[in-house]
């Protein structure tokens, strides 16, 4: 029974190690990959009390004070991510985002032209998160097309496993990536996250011609420049990458002669409440998985499995040396049976 016992216990251990290394290195790598048929839609706001300060160009540019609502609505592309992965040799995920801007009661879905949007068809690595150049990409913003887009950086989201380190983070009005800091631990709804945030300071994006009127000059048109600037703060669960909430501050306005003349935006706006729950409700439990997979059981699986095989070695030399010891005075009784002398 104890040789048995023995037996089952190394066989176990032994399980119980390949359970980890199978989990540590194949597992997780099956699992920290974005999916394909992501859709998914989220939703940014001013905070109630602190209104937007814009140029309305549908209004005949005038100036507008009042609130003002995100929304992004991303799909993932099945087949046309294979199509890449495979041209490409690397598995990577193409999603469509349409990002628009306009009043909390614009209609997101009706078609119209908001105040503002982007199209984009972004390329990127399933589980870095970088963009990857690719033919089949493309941005289109203010009627204006770029393709390939050409995007770089993160797009959509910071890698799984995220450190405590500065990412190139993607900016459509710049076109480019640009810094996102780390700037410490925190929490949103007791779910733990990282904090990075991107800093823009004021830049020339670009010159626009618009009427003298606009900007008290006497000129009928007037060119002027054009100042981006802005500060996006992204809670992110660094298990997963995923941005749990976050927070884009822009102020943007036109310059004439070194001077600013004129604010075309200048807003904050943030997660909604609901979209922050909903990502917490969503990825807490994959952060958990993920976790798992790559520590819990790995190293669970190989302590465990270390003392099961020391165990069962242990077992069947026990079972060895009594079966040995009982062998030879089962031997002894036997010759004292045939009547064989031991002793004068």
């Amino acid at each position: 029974m104890g040789r048995k016992m023995g037996t089952v216990a190394l066989f176990l251990g032994a399980f119980l190690i390949a359970l980890a290394a199978l989990s540590k290195f194949y597992m997780y790598d099956q699992l920290a990959v974005v999916p394909l048929n992501q859709d998914a839609t989220s939703t940014a706001q001013t905070a109630p009390g602190a209104d937007a300060e814009y140029l309305d160009a549908a209004a005949g540019l005038k100036i507008t004070n009042g609130p003002l609502k995100n929304v992004k609505a991303v799909r993932g592309d099945v087949e046309g991510s294979k199509k890449a992965s495979k041209e490409l040799g690397k598995d990577v995920a193409i999603w469509d985002i349409y990002d628009s801007t306009d009043k909390p009661t614009f209609d997101f879905a009706s078609g119209e032209t908001a105040l503002s949007a982007t199209n984009d068809r972004v390329a990127f690595d399933r589980n870095t998160g970088e963009a990857v150049s690719y033919e089949d990409t493309r941005s289109v913003a203010d009627g204006k097309e770029v393709a390939p887009g050409d995007f770089k950086g993160l797009y959509f989201k910071f890698p799984f496993d995220a450190q405590k380190k500065t990412y190139q983070f993607w900016d459509g009005t710049l076109r480019k990536a640009t810094p996102a800091k780390y700037v410490g631990e925190g929490t949103v709804k007791g779910l733990k996250v990282y904090k990075y945030r991107q800093t823009i300071a004021p830049i020339k994006t670009g010159t626009i011609d618009v009427p003298g009127s606009l900007i008290d000059e006497k000129a009928s048109t007037v060119t002027a420049d054009q100042i981006y600037s802005s500060v996006t703060d992204y809670s992110v669960e660094p298990v997963t990458g995923v941005v749990i909430w976050g927070r884009t501050a822009q102020d943007n306005y036109l310059e004439l002669d070194g001077e600013r003349v004129l604010t075309t935006t200048k807003a904050t706006l943030a997660y909604t409440d609901a979209n922050v729950t909903k990502n917490v409700n969503d990825y807490e439990g994959k952060s958990k998985l993920l976790a798992a997979v790559k520590t819990t059981v790995p190293l669970g699986g190989l302590i465990l499995g270390v003392i099961l095989i020391g165990l069962g070695v242990f077992i069947r030399r026990g079972g060895r040396h009594d079966s040995s010891s009982a062998h030879k005075d089962l031997s002894d009784h036997k010759r004292n049976a045939d009547g064989v002398q031991l002793t004068k």
